[in-house]
């Protein structure tokens, strides 16, 4: 394959095909430890999911209804048109929408809902919502382009949505950031609470009761549209509810700031440890999350039921097969602690970030055993030449 010149330096070296043996070695130059900067990943410029995929064929995804073996496929929520439209799950959930407690009115150009209200842990979204904070007491027509707040599921309805870069499988960090989560899923699920809430309610009052108002959406990825897929042990649509803003306690009003939406709640609380804490100081236990149900890679479970585990995804699909309605709102990969998204796909082996002997040793270990993390490139189960090309790029191209 020639010589490499990496721009995370400092590795040389040339690779060998064997292609009647379907194998590959690396004779090494001067390998050294790569330390690859890690992209910037702050809270403006989270990767959401970037497009709805409909089905697949024989060249892989395909983005239009009735091409291929449909994907993606209603109905969704037939009671309800603001949650019907599948590319609403799609980028940044919205972080207000039309207060309905505040009633409905003629405005310039139509009809509209009650004035824009926050979103937050213990009322959530429903009618027509917005992104914009400057938004925030408006009271726009209808018709006016303001955003529906997601998707809702039936049954008998299923939708997969893409990341045009790969959702990498983050090593734990033992909670400095990710706590190894992946993937956050967004949903309009809500805490229980003591008391009617509304626009002008301080979360310094209010009592969560225990509980969460949601419905379970399974979750499952893969890295090619035609699969295979793996299921997250955890539902969506449940814990924890979105919290976009931050909440000032001691002056017992909201902030104009939002809350990290890369950044997952610890995976490890649950309902009890939010039962009997008031909304404010649930918040303070989200440290600065915007919520949203953590998924971890390496908690999945394969066709048969099996634990798995995968290096990576792109493609991730929501079914709610007891039909209770569960809605998606929007899905975020999780950036490492550092700020990047892992280092690439060539960063197979421990220490994060760095891309060295350790990474190659892995790869063409799985690729000879035929193991899940040398397969990088389509078509998906079988190993060659275009598996290499991808590990081969990616470590040369060093970390984004």
């Amino acid at each position: 394959m020639g010589f490499i010149d990496s721009s995370c330096p400092a590795l040389a070296g040339n690779w060998q095909w064997f292609g009647t043996r379907n194998r590959f070695r690396f004779i090494g130059i001067g390998i050294a430890a790569v330390s690859c900067a890690q992209a910037g990943a702050g809270s403006d410029e989270v990767r959401w999911a970037d497009r709805v995929v409909f089905g697949f064929d024989d060249n892989g995804a395909v983005y239009e209804p009735g091409v291929g073996t449909p994907l993606t496929f209603g109905p969704f929520n037939p009671s309800n048109p603001l949650w019907q439209d599948p590319e609403s799950a799609l980028g940044q959930p919205n972080s207000l929408d039309y207060d309905d407690l505040m009633g409905f009115g003629p405005v310039p150009g139509g009809f509209a809902g009650g004035p824009m209200r926050r979103i937050n842990l213990v009322w959530p979204v429903w009618q027509w919502g917005s992104g914009e904070p400057a938004d925030l007491g408006d009271r726009p027509g209808w018709l006016d382009g303001r955003r529906q707040n997601g998707v809702g599921l039936t049954q008998t309805a299923q939708i997969v949505v893409e990341f045009d870069e790969p959702v990498l499988n983050n090593p734990d960090d033992g909670g400095a950031f990710h706590w190894g989560v992946d993937l956050i899923v967004h949903g309009n699920s809500a805490f229980a609470a003591d008391t009617v809430i509304s626009a002008g309610s301080s979360m310094n009052t209010v009592l969560l009761t225990g509980g969460v108002f949601s419905e379970a959406v399974k979750v499952s990825v893969a890295q090619t549209a035609a699969g295979p897929w793996f299921t997250s042990a955890q539902a969506a649509d449940a814990l924890f509810p979105t919290q976009p803003w931050a909440w000032y306690s001691q002056q017992a009003e909201w902030s104009g700031d939002e809350q990290d939406w890369s950044k997952p709640v610890d995976p490890g609380l649950d309902g009890s440890d939010f039962s009997g804490l008031t909304a404010a100081e649930a918040i303070e236990l989200y440290a600065g999350s915007a919520g949203g149900t953590p998924i971890d890679f390496d908690d999945l479970l394969d066709e048969f039921g099996i634990q798995a585990s995968l290096p990576w995804a792109r493609f991730v699909r929501f079914t709610d097969p007891a039909g209770l309605g569960g809605e998606i709102c929007g899905v975020a990969d999780v950036p490492t602690a550092g700020g990047g998204y892992g280092c690439n796909l060539s960063d197979v082996a421990p220490p994060a970030g760095v891309l060295d002997l350790a990474d190659i040793s892995a790869f063409v270990l799985a690729f000879t055993t035929g193991g899940e993390l040398a397969d990088l490139a389509e078509p998906s189960g079988v190993f060659d030449l275009a598996d290499i090309t991808a590990f081969v790029g990616a470590f040369a191209g060093g970390c984004p």
